[in-house]
C-alpha cells in the first residue's frame, strides 16, 4: 500500500511539474482604459470569462506621465484598478512591463512601497528590450540612442546584450528584494547568452512563439523552440519559462479565433515531456501568455452582464464579433428607441445612430482596430468591445 502511494505521488509530482500555472495577457493601450469603468470592466470580464490570471500592463510610463504613480493620490486610480482585478476578477498576479531599470526603480517600486496592501501592488516586473534586433539597435536607432550611447555601449546587438544583462540583473536584484518576481521577454539568442541570462537570477523568461496559423502545429512549434529552451537549460540551472503566441492577424488571429487559447500549452508541454533528452530537466513550463489583449478574439462575453454603475440588465446582442464587412445590433424584449455610440481607442466618437429594436452598420468606413460600444435604450445598457478587422 505505501509502495502503491509513493507511486501516485511521484506521478503527481511529474504532473504539477508540467501544470499549467500561469495563464497571462499581455494588456496594450491600457493608458486608455485604466480609470475607465467600462473598458477596465470589460477587460477584466474577459480575463475572468476566459481564465486568464496573469495581467502585464503596457504603456504604464504615459500612465504615470498623465498622473504619476509616485504620488499616493494621483496614482489610486491605478492600484484601485489592480485591486479590483485581484480581488473581484481572480487575478493572480499584475506585471508592468518596461525598457529600463530606471522605470522599475523609480516609479514602480516607489509605488510598491507607498501601497502596503498587497491587493494593490504590482506583482510582476516584465523587462523588454528587444537585442537580438540588428535594426533596433543600430546606429540611430531607438535604442541605440536613448540607452546605449548615453551608456557607453556599443551600438550593435553585442553591446546591446550587454546592456540588457546588466539592467536585467538590477531588475531581478531590486524585485526579489522587495518581494516581486522579475521576468524578461526574449525572441532570439545563442546559447552562451542563454547561459548568461540564467545566470542573472531572473525568476522566469517569456520566449516568442510566433508563428502564422499555418505553420503552427504541435510538432512545429516544438522544433521552433526547441534550440532556445536548449539554449537556457546549458546553465544546468532550473529556469521557468513562460510561452508566448501573438494572436495578431499575421500570426495566430484566424487559429485563436476557433481553438481553444490555452491549447497551445498542452500541446508544447506533451512535447517536452516526450523528449528524451537530459536537457529538459531544467526547464519548468510554467505557463502561456498571449499578445495581446486588442487582437485576441472576444469570446464569452457576457452581455447580460452590465458594465456601467446603473445594473440595468442588457437585452442586447452585437454579431458577428470580431466583423469584417458589418455588425448587427439587436434589442430582444423591447420596442423602445434605443442609440448606439461607437468610440474608438482613444475614446473619440466615431460613429453614432438612433435606431429602434434592430440595426445593420457597415464597417467599411472604419480602420481595423478594437473599439468600444454602447448601446442605450430606455430600459437597457451595454457597454462591450467590438473588434473590426
Amino acid at each position: 500500500m505505501r509502495k502503491l502511494l509513493l507511486i501516485i505521488l511521484l506521478e503527481l509530482t511529474v504532473i504539477a511539474s508540467h501544470a499549467q500555472n500561469v495563464k497571462g495577457l499581455y494588456v496594450n493601450g491600457f493608458n486608455s482604459i485604466v480609470g475607465n469603468q467600462s473598458r477596465e470592466d470589460s477587460l477584466l470580464r474577459f480575463a475572468e470569462n476566459n481564465g486568464f490570471n496573469y495581467l502585464t500592463l503596457y504603456e504604464v510610463h504615459l500612465v504615470h506621465n498623465a498622473n504619476p504613480l509616485t504620488n499616493v493620490s494621483s496614482s489610486q486610480t491605478f492600484a484601485n484598478f489592480i485591486s479590483k482585478a485581484k480581488t473581484q476578477f481572480g487575478i493572480n498576479q499584475i506585471g508592468v512591463a518596461a525598457e529600463n531599470y530606471w522605470f522599475f526603480s523609480n516609479v514602480i517600486a516607489v509605488y510598491n512601497q507607498q501601497h502596503t496592501a498587497l491587493s494593490e501592488k504590482v506583482d510582476v516586473y516584465n523587462f523588454e528590450f528587444e537585442f537580438w534586433i540588428p535594426t533596433s539597435v543600430e546606429a540611430g536607432a531607438y535604442y541605440c540612442s536613448t540607452y546605449l550611447q548615453p551608456n557607453s555601449f556599443s551600438c550593435d546587438t553585442a553591446g546591446a546584450f550587454q546592456f540588457y544583462k546588466k539592467n536585467l540583473h538590477q531588475i531581478d536584484s531590486l524585485a526579489n528584494a522587495n518581494g516581486q518576481l522579475s521576468e524578461a521577454y526574449f525572441g532570439f539568442f545563442n546559447t552562451g547568452q542563454g547561459n548568461q541570462i540564467v545566470q542573472t537570477g531572473i525568476d522566469r523568461v517569456l520566449l516568442s512563439i510566433y508563428l502564422p496559423t499555418s505553420n503552427y502545429s504541435a510538432s512545429y512549434q516544438y522544433n521552433y523552440v526547441k534550440p532556445r529552451l536548449q539554449n537556457l537549460a546549458s546553465s544546468q540551472i532550473e529556469i521557468k519559462v513562460l510561452p508566448i503566441y501573438s494572436a495578431e492577424s499575421t500570426f495566430m488571429q484566424s487559429w485563436v479565433v476557433s481553438n481553444p487559447f490555452f491549447e497551445p500549452f498542452s500541446t508544447l508541454s506533451t512535447s517536452l515531456q516526450a523528449e528524451t533528452a537530459s536537457w529538459k530537466n531544467y526547464i519548468n513550463l510554467e505557463g502561456i501568455q498571449w499578445f495581446a489583449y486588442s487582437f485576441m478574439p472576444k469570446k464569452n462575453l457576457d452581455l447580460s452582464v452590465n458594465e456601467n454603475q446603473t445594473q440595468k440588465k442588457s437585452n442586447c446582442k452585437v454579431f458577428p464579433n470580431p466583423s469584417t464587412d458589418y455588425f448587427q445590433i439587436k434589442l430582444e424584449d423591447t420596442q423602445n428607441e434605443a442609440q448606439f455610440c461607437l468610440f474608438d481607442l482613444s475614446g473619440k466618437l466615431v460613429a453614432k445612430q438612433d435606431f429602434k429594436q434592430e440595426i445593420i452598420v457597415s464597417t467599411s468606413q472604419f480602420p481595423a482596430g478594437l473599439y468600444f460600444l454602447k448601446v442605450k435604450s430606455n430600459d437597457s445598457e451595454s457597454n462591450l468591445e467590438l473588434t473590426i478587422r
